[in-house]
C-alpha cells in the first residue's frame, strides 16, 4: 500500500509541484498591492459583472420574498389579534350594560345566554341556558338592555326555548306614547312591525315610543319595544296602521335577562 502511495507521488510529481507552485502563486498574487494586480482586478470584475448582476439579482429577489412571506404572516396574526381585541371589547361593554341594566332594574331578572337560534321548526325561537333548575316557567317575558324580545313557552331541567317578537304568530299588547294609544303589536318582516285599529283622533307620530300596555298577564307594562316609523291610513276610513321598527336588534341577540315572577 504504501509503495502504491510513493509510487503515486513520484510518476505525478511534476503535476503536483506544478499544482502547488500555481497555488503559492495565487496567494501571493492576491496578497500583492501593485497597481498593474489592482487593474487585473478590476478587469476581472467587469468581466464577471454580468454572470453576477443575475445572481445577485436573484438572491435579494429571493430574500424579498421570504421578507414579504414574514411580513404577510405577522399582518394576518396582527389583524387577527386586533379583531379578538374588538370583540373582547364590544363584549365587556355589552356585559357592563346589562350588569347595569340588571341593577338599576325593578324586576326579578335572570340573565341567560343565547345557545341556538331557530331550534323549533314551526316557532321562530332562540335556546336558552336557563331551566327549570333555574326557576324559569312557561310565559317568563324575555328582554334585553334595549328592549322586549319574546317569552319563554318551553322550559327543560336546565335550557328552556323563547318565542320571539318575530315569530309570525306573536301577538303583543302595547302603548304608544305620549297618546296613549293602544293596539296589538304583530311582526311584518325584518325587524319591523306594525299595530293595526289605531283610532285616527289619537295623535300618533313618527318617532312616537311603543312600550307594553301593562294590560297582559305576560308582559308588565311600560316596557320599551320600538318606535313608530310611518302612519297608513286603513281602508275603513276610521283608523290608521302603524308601521314601526323594534329597538332590538334580533340578529344579534347573544345575552338576555328572563323576568322571572
Amino acid at each position: 500500500m504504501l509503495k502504491r502511495i510513493i509510487d503515486f507521488f513520484l510518476n505525478r510529481r511534476f503535476q503536483i509541484s506544478t499544482t502547488v507552485l500555481l497555488f503559492v502563486s495565487f496567494i501571493i498574487f492576491t496578497k500583492t498591492s501593485h497597481p498593474a494586480i489592482r487593474h487585473l482586478e478590476i478587469w476581472a470584475g467587469d468581466v464577471l459583472a454580468p454572470v453576477k448582476e443575475p445572481v445577485v439579482w436573484f438572491r435579494d429577489l429571493m430574500e424579498t420574498r421570504k421578507t414579504n412571506e414574514i411580513l404577510s404572516r405577522r399582518l394576518i396574526h396582527l389583524s387577527q389579534e386586533a379583531s379578538r381585541f374588538a370583540s373582547l371589547a364590544d363584549e365587556n361593554q355589552r356585559l357592563r350594560r346589562m350588569l347595569d341594566f340588571k341593577e338599576r332594574s325593578e324586576y326579578n331578572l335572570l340573565s341567560a345566554l343565547v345557545l341556538s337560534e331557530g331550534i323549533h321548526k314551526s316557532v321562530n325561537s332562540l335556546l336558552l341556558n336557563r331551566g327549570k333548575k333555574d326557576s324559569v316557567q312557561v310565559n317568563d317575558p324575555i328582554m334585553n338592555v334595549d328592549g322586549v324580545i319574546g317569552k319563554i313557552f318551553y322550559t327543560g331541567e336546565s335550557t328552556s326555548l323563547a318565542q320571539l317578537l318575530i315569530d309570525p304568530n306573536s301577538r303583543l299588547s302595547v302603548r304608544i306614547e305620549p297618546s296613549g294609544a293602544k293596539g296589538i303589536l304583530q311582526w311584518y318582516g325584518g325587524n319591523r312591525f306594525l299595530i293595526a285599529d289605531i283610532p285616527n283622533t289619537m295623535s300618533v307620530q313618527p318617532g312616537n315610543l311603543v312600550v307594553t300596555s301593562g294590560m297582559s298577564d305576560i308582559y308588565p307594562g311600560d316596557l320599551p319595544v320600538g318606535v313608530i316609523r310611518e302612519l297608513s291610513p286603513a281602508p275603513d276610513g276610521f283608523t290608521h296602521i302603524v308601521y314601526g321598527d323594534f329597538l332590538v336588534n334580533f340578529n344579534q341577540i347573544r345575552e338576555v335577562f328572563i323576568i322571572l315572577e
